[in-house]
C-alpha cells in the first residue's frame, strides 16, 4: 500500500511542471487582429508602436519576448501603478489573446553590428 502511495505521489510530482506550463499557455489569438486592437485601444501611446516601451518612462517594454500570458492578462485587467484597467466589459478575452499573439509575434531588432553602414 505504501509503495502505491509513493508511486502515485511521484507521478503527480513529475506531472506538475507540465501542468503548470499548460496552465500558463496563451489561448489562441490572431496577431493581425492583435495589432488592430493594440492601435484601437492606443496601447502605442505608452508602450511604443511595436511594444518597445516609451522613451520617457510612461510604459514598459512589452515586446519582443512578452511576459507570460497569465502575468500579461493580470496586469491588463487589474494593473499596478498608473495603467488604466481594461476590464472584460471593454476588452474581451479574445481581444486579450489577440493582443498577446501580436506582442509574441514581434521579432527582436537586429544587432547594431548587423545593420548596413550608410552609403553617402
Amino acid at each position: 500500500m505504501r509503495i502505491k502511495i509513493l508511486t502515485i505521489a511521484f507521478l503527480l510530482a513529475a506531472a506538475m511542471p507540465a501542468m503548470a506550463q499548460e496552465k500558463d499557455k496563451a489561448p489562441a489569438g490572431s496577431a493581425e487582429n492583435g495589432h488592430t486592437v493594440y492601435m484601437k485601444y492606443m496601447c502605442y501611446t505608452c508602450h511604443g508602436t511595436v511594444g518597445q516601451g516609451a522613451d520617457r518612462g510612461t510604459g514598459p517594454k512589452l515586446a519582443p519576448n512578452p511576459v507570460s500570458f497569465a502575468s500579461f492578462q493580470a496586469q491588463l485587467r487589474t494593473p499596478r501603478q498608473d495603467m488604466p484597467p481594461y476590464r472584460k466589459e471593454f476588452v474581451s478575452d479574445q481581444e486579450v489573446a489577440d493582443l498577446y499573439a501580436y506582442l509574441a509575434s514581434i521579432k527582436p531588432s537586429p544587432a547594431a553590428k548587423e545593420l548596413p553602414l550608410p552609403n553617402f
